[in-house]
């Protein structure tokens, strides 16, 4: 999944709260809601701003957020889930 473009799907509204234990994002498109903590919102919202490839994601996030390697490393598996999520 390197080579593909991430960005929220066309028609998309990202209607979310902040909650206790991070947010609260409800998927217009397929009506599901969903708890997310606050890295997977952060990516999220910067996907939905700027869409990428994974490198260009994680780049823009590192930069953003002053994430370090491991944190930078996770990016790809948290790209799948909110996939796996249709968001």
């Amino acid at each position: 999944m390197n080579n593909c473009i991430w960005r929220v799907l066309p028609g998309q509204a990202l209607q979310h709260r902040a909650w206790e234990d991070g947010f609260v994002v409800f998927n217009k498109l397929s009506g599901d809601t969903h708890l997310l903590d606050d890295g997977a919102m952060q990516l999220l919202l910067a996907v939905a701003a700027q869409p990428g490839d994974t490198a260009a994601v994680t780049r823009a996030l590192r930069t953003a957020l002053s994430l370090d390697d491991q944190e930078a490393a996770d990016i790809p598996a948290m790209l799948s889930d909110l996939l796996a999520l249709s968001l």
